[in-house]
């Protein structure tokens, strides 16, 4: 079984992702980090968004600075959809190997796939099924204030980039509300596996 798990930023994904992890022993892949992993110096992809972006978006090190990369594709839809183009096939290339990878010695695995656009870039095709977190907009608010740090321009600005409510729900198989207590979510997500 590979599912997918998807929601808005501040959701909270990770609680979700921590009991599949914890309670039901998924084995659990964040699109985010392997997209980190990506956009290391010597690869393909690396080169190509330092040229697209320029050398400004580097640290001393020569690494990627992520969040200036971050706050140039959040205000400009054109330059993240450039940005997914290229990470995205990485992505879901290196995806399929770990699952191949884990199915190989361990035959009922089961595996989850998280992403914020897990939609728009296409690893919903990877998953048996899709679920939705969602939270209420100040819930969220306050999760990256406290997590992140983020101002309320941030949030908003990301929170623009990404789909509704309305938009992920009538995609997903099931939609976890996530705006209450651990507990509560633990809930659903029991129901959920056991039907």
């Amino acid at each position: 079984m590979i599912l997918g798990i998807t929601g808005g930023v501040g959701t909270g994904k990770s609680t979700v992702l921590k009991i599949l992890r914890d309670r039901y022993f998924y084995h659990v892949f964040e699109a985010d980090k392997i997209g980190h992993e990506v956009i290391k110096p010597a690869t393909l992809v690396y080169k190509m968004i330092v040229e697209h972006f320029g050398n400004e978006i580097l640290l001393e090190d020569g690494n990627i600075d992520r969040h200036k990369l971050a706050n140039i594709v959040f205000a400009d839809r054109e330059e993240l959809e450039y940005l997914n183009r290229l990470v995205h096939p990485e992505v879901i290339s290196e995806l399929k190997n770990r699952i191949v990878r884990i199915s190989e010695s361990e035959e009922d695995a089961n595996f989850v796939i998280e992403s914020a656009i897990l939609f728009e870039t296409e690893l919903h095709i990877l998953c048996d099924k899709v679920w939705y977190v969602r939270s209420d907009v100040d819930k969220r608010v306050e999760r990256l204030r406290e997590s992140r740090g983020y101002t309320e321009d941030k949030i908003s600005k990301i929170i623009a980039q990404q789909l509704n409510d309305k938009e992920f729900s009538s995609r997903a198989d099931a939609t976890i509300d996530n705006s209450g207590s651990v507990e509560e979510t633990e809930e659903q997500l029991r129901k959920l596996i056991e039907n």
